[in-house]
């Protein structure tokens, strides 16, 4: 199924070559209409029609080269929120509510796993939100093996007063110094994950600053 609220042709596409694995990730960077585009009559509390109007959504599509194996992989978000007017700026590794209470450092994973988010607020708080998303290694046999990073981006997107409009960041490739900022928290917040030093982005097929499709 292709929803509606993305671009038929990936917004970006990015290579990656990196711990026995090489492989494509396209994203499609797009702007929800009606919360039945992005699926939130499923989530309790946003069943309004106007549930995520105007935010900017994500999805991300992985093809690995490699069989098997080779496939299980994850995706790790980092998130910053800050609403200013002395409010304290929210920062959290991105979960699913049901896991805030697990040692996990995954949104999201599986066999060649898509990526799928669609930020939203029942109010229109003013507040200006970022996420780093990397595609990762995910550890079989042991926390010891290193979650290593294969492809990121950069996307969110801004509203500059209350019950003002949502105004998407474009969705840009993820660079060595964005995961390098990303990994201290993460080590932090996860000490008994390793977490590798080293990310090579590769340069995208395509614009190096995507703006949401409409």
């Amino acid at each position: 199924m292709h929803e509606t609220s993305f671009p038929v042709q990936p917004t970006l596409t990015v290579r990656f070559r990196s711990s026995g694995r090489s492989g494509i990730v396209r994203a499609h960077y797009g702007i929800t209409s009606l919360g039945e585009e992005s699926g939130f009559p499923a989530l309790k509390g946003f069943g309004s029609a106007n549930a995520g109007r105007g935010f900017p959504t994500l999805k991300c599509e992985v093809e690995c080269e490699q069989p098997g194996y080779w496939r299980l992989l994850g995706w790790v978000q980092w998130v910053t929120q800050d609403f200013g007017n002395r409010r304290p700026r929210v920062e959290l590794v991105d979960r699913l509510p049901s896991f805030l209470d697990r040692d996990i450092p995954f949104l999201s994973m599986g066999y060649a796993p898509t990526f799928f988010d669609a930020p939203a607020y029942n109010s229109l708080p003013k507040v200006d939100w970022r996420a780093s998303l990397f595609l990762c290694t995910v550890p079989m046999m042991s926390r010891r093996e290193p979650i290593t990073p294969l492809a990121g981006f950069l996307w969110g997107y801004r509203i500059e007063r209350n019950a003002g409009p949502v105004i998407p960041y474009p969705c840009n490739v993820a660079a060595g110094r964005d995961w390098l900022a990303v990994r201290r928290e993460l080590m932090g917040l996860h000490p008994e994950w390793r977490f590798a030093y080293r990310f090579e982005s590769r340069r995208s097929e395509g614009s190096r600053r995507a703006q949401p499709a409409r």
